[in-house]
């Protein structure tokens, strides 16, 4: 668990002795493919964060659907606002393949804020970002065509935005789909352009970025 708690950007500045007592408070949860871990709606019980394996971050539409909103990888955090405001989780996870994840206790996490402020900084620049991005996203919806808003995931893949950072290898084109506002076989349809310009290869299960600068000209409509 130490290994895993400096990857967590709330506690990347603690010290190795604050990250060791830290570590003693931590539970660990393991998931099977398709498990709720996280029910939107429901109590919090404190900070998630992945150990090992995905997690499909989404929230619930008012007639059922769910908006994927990110996909997380080892080291990072979901349903933060929850953990921080004490109120219900804003946000449902569900396991993508096996997982392992670990959970500071909200009573915990409290007491870590009062000891090291900087977990409380940590957290407004983490949650501004994540302002900054569902704010890019609405507007994405609004003025970008289906592939623009592909191309963005993919660069999120290759580390351009924290929302999905890292995780191609395990994003479905479904995901993506709900990610963008559309449906998997428009996206099928712009992912296979996409490979003809040379910007990514699509493998089983998997998209290889080849050319994030073909890809950075697709996201300002440039692509041709």
């Amino acid at each position: 668990m130490e290994d895993v708690l400096p990857r967590v950007p709330f506690f990347a500045e603690l010290d190795e002795a604050s990250l060791a007592a830290l570590a003693r408070h931590v539970h660990t949860r393991r998931y099977s493919p398709g498990e709720t871990v996280v029910a939107d709606g429901w109590p919090c019980e404190g900070l998630s964060f992945v150990v090992r394996g995905h997690v499909r971050v989404y929230r619930s539409t008012s007639d059922g659907r769910e908006q994927v909103l990110r996909v997380v990888g080892p080291g990072r955090t979901f349903n933060e606002a929850a953990a921080f405001d004490e109120g219900l989780n804003a946000e449902g996870a569900v396991a993508v393949g096996e997982v392992v994840t670990g959970l500071v206790p909200s009573l915990v996490l409290r007491a870590e804020i009062d000891r090291h402020p900087e977990i409380a900084k940590a957290a407004t620049r983490l949650l501004a970002n994540r302002q900054r991005a569902l704010g890019q996203m609405v507007e994405d919806l609004g003025v970008r065509d289906v592939t623009a808003r592909v191309v963005k995931v993919l660069l999120g893949c290759a580390g351009r935005y924290d929302h999905v950072a890292g995780t191609c290898s395990r994003i479905t084109h479904q995901e993506i789909a709900s990610m963008v506002g559309s449906v998997r076989e428009v996206v099928q349809r712009s992912l296979k352009e996409l490979e003809r310009k040379g910007a990514i290869k699509l493998e089983r299960a998997r998209i290889k970025i080849l050319s994030v600068d073909t890809l950075e000209r697709f996201s300002e409509g440039l692509g041709d």
